[in-house]
């Protein structure tokens, strides 16, 4: 049985890059799928941070990057993780010219046929008003945003920081509420690779019978549910590419 390469690019600021810490979160992230996919119709799980502290995504070096990322490639990327607009926030920039950054950003990897996992704007410390009220309107664009190959993944409600426990902050959170410890960028690693693996195995379930990708009843179990919550409408796997297989078809 021949072994797949899983191919992910990490794609944003600081955020990405990990700063301070130079810990990128892609580095747990790789670590989970490999734990999850390896000897599971995988034999390879490569990875690239493509991460710039202070980028926007509005008037920075985002979209240039990332037509950079995909310029000339003989394999191009299988997943693109997107986390980009804190910095655009802080600057004041409007909603809509975020949005439309981060729709021209997501659009590249869509047109080469790759997949793309949008992260909401994370959570931070500072509550100004205007700052937070424009973060959720980006992050509703983005929970709203349907095409073919495009996922989402709420890393707002993931790691939050008023949500968190105070005792907890400083294991996570650095002093200035935005950035992560090596902590939580490791949590945030592994938070969105249990979505991405989720999204990979529902994936193989619409052209596979789950028994020979599923390897335990858990599995199975899990892919079912998946499955389950399509059939009932879930906004967030409902027009994304992921509505064709049936539960009841797999019996």
């Amino acid at each position: 049985m021949s072994r797949k390469t899983l191919r992910v690019l990490c794609f944003g600021d600081s955020l990405t890059f990990g700063f301070p810490v130079g810990r990128p979160y892609a580095e747990k992230l790789a670590e989970k799928l490999e734990e999850a996919l390896l000897g599971h119709g995988y034999g390879e799980i490569q990875y690239e941070v493509e991460g710039v502290p202070g980028d926007l995504v509005t008037r920075g070096s985002f979209i240039d990057r990332m037509q950079e990322s995909w310029k000339g490639r003989s394999n191009f990327y299988d997943w693109t993780i997107v986390l980009g607009g804190t910095n655009d926030l802080g600057w004041g920039c409007p909603v809509e010219d975020i949005v439309a950054g981060l729709k021209r950003a997501w659009d590249i990897p869509l047109s080469k046929g790759g997949k793309v996992l949008a992260l909401t704007i994370p959570d931070t410390k500072a509550r100004y008003k205007g700052v937070n009220e424009r973060r959720d309107e980006v992050n509703a664009a983005i929970k709203e945003y349907r095409k073919p190959n495009f996922f989402y993944y709420d890393l707002c409600s993931a790691i939050p920081y008023h949500d968190m426990e105070p005792s907890d902050r400083p294991k996570y959170w650095q002093m200035d509420g935005v950035h992560l410890t090596e902590a939580g960028y490791d949590l945030m690693g592994e938070s969105i690779s249990t979505e991405l693996v989720k999204l990979i195995r529902l994936a193989e379930a619409q052209d596979t019978d789950i028994s020979s990708i599923a390897t335990d009843a858990r599995q199975r179990q899990a892919i079912e549910d998946l499955i389950f919550e399509e059939e009932r409408g879930n906004p967030r796997l409902l027009s994304q590419g992921y509505i064709v297989v049936r539960k009841a078809d797999l019996d």
